[in-house]
Order: C-alpha cells, then structure tokens, then sequence
C-alpha cells in the first residue's frame, strides 16, 4: 500500500541508483534505496519538498523502493527559506529515529513547509517546530515552570540545564527572559529581543542532543 512520505535526504548509491532518507507516514524515518533512479525520471520527483507516496519492500535495516508518484505540486522555497526547509529535514534526520511512527510530527512538518511558502514571519515557523519535535522525542521543555515548581515571571531572568530545566538568576542579563518563555510557550511573539533569545536558546537546547557534530544547514545562513 502506497503511504504518504517526504524526501528528508538523499544522494547517489553505485552509479545508477539513489540512496533515500524518507519521513514516512505510519513508519517514520525510513532509508530507502531508489534502484535505477539517477537515470530515470523519478530523480526529479524524489526530492525533497515534493509530497509523494510510496511503497517499498525488504527486511533489512535499508528497504528497497519499489513504487513512487507525486501527490501534488513541489513547495517552491527560495532563499532563506530554502535553507529554513533544509534545516527541518536535518533536525529530522538527525535526531528521529528510524522506523518510530510520528505522525503527529510528520502532519506538523507538513505544515511547516507550508508556512514557510506563505507567512511572512518563518522564525516563528521554526520555533514552533522545534518545540513540537522535543516533545514528540520526549524532551520536552517545561515553559511555564522553574526547575524548582515556581511560576515563570515575565519580569524575571533564567538560566536553562538540561539536566534541570530552568532556574531563576539574578545575574543581569545572563539567561532567558522570563517574557520570551512565555512567548515561546504561547507561540507567539513581537519583540525583536524576544525572536533572538528565542533562538538561541532553542539553538542550547538543540545542540545538547545534536551533539559536537554541527549542522551543515546552519552553515548556509552565513
């Protein structure tokens, strides 16, 4: 049976054949090998942004696609948000695990891509969807909460652990504010100072399950 699916990644395998990162409905991130591909007319089509569904065979930790049609139109992404969309589907590829069903997740990544053809604002895109992938990998962040039960202040600075979640500080300006905690946990924000901190605290929290290895989509901001 044929299932909805993304192209995460993908690159050439012996000559004439494709090796494929895929984000499968009912399955996951699944690696797939496209046979013949590079050489035929399905390398336009299994590539990232195009929504599909596909079919494929096998045991092995690598399955064989064996079956593949569009499903609609390619998302056209361009500049930044070409390297936005790039950036979702390393974190997928990264840090999902292959074969564990997230459909909840694919749906939200769906609509991600989405967003990030037609809202003006896409960090707020990419905040949204970086929360809902800790959550859905079990590492949700407790935003509304310090480490110890105590109500986050707008008011108030905090610094983040990951082994603790946030505490209080009374150093200056070290930390979150308490105003882009609450910015991030209702999904919504104006202040510039906010979308920074924002950032990079999600950046933190990121890099401590990413690991030492960085992200080559980063790098293509700079």
């Amino acid at each position: 049976m044929m299932m909805p699916a993304f192209v995460l990644h993908r690159r050439p395998y012996q000559n004439t054949s494709l090796l494929l990162e895929c984000f499968v409905a009912g399955c996951g991130r699944l690696p797939l090998i496209a046979k013949g591909a590079a050489r035929s007319k399905l390398k336009a089509e299994l590539q990232p942004f195009q929504p599909l569904a596909i079919d494929w065979r096998g045991m092995g930790e690598v399955k064989t696609l064996t079956g593949a049609e569009t499903t609609d139109k390619p998302l056209a992404l361009h500049g930044k948000r070409l390297y936005c969309g790039l950036y979702l589907n390393e974190l997928l590829t990264r840090l999902l695990p292959r074969e564990e069903r997230h459909d909840g997740l694919l749906e939200a990544y769906w609509k991600s891509l989405v967003s990030l053809v037609h809202v003006e604002d896409i960090d707020w895109q990419l905040r949204l969807f970086e929360l809902r992938l800790l959550d859905e990998l079990g590492y949700g962040l407790q935003l509304a909460v310090t480490a110890d039960g105590e109500v986050i202040s707008e008011g108030r600075r905090y610094l983040y652990s990951p082994d603790h979640g946030f505490t209080l500080t009374g150093r200056g300006n070290a930390g979150v504010s308490g105003a882009t905690l609450h910015a991030l946990c209702n999904g919504a924000w104006n202040e510039r100072i906010e979308r920074l901190e924002a950032r990079d605290l999600m950046r933190t929290v990121l890099d401590h399950h990413l690991g030492h290895r960085p992200l080559k989509s980063r790098e293509l901001f700079h």
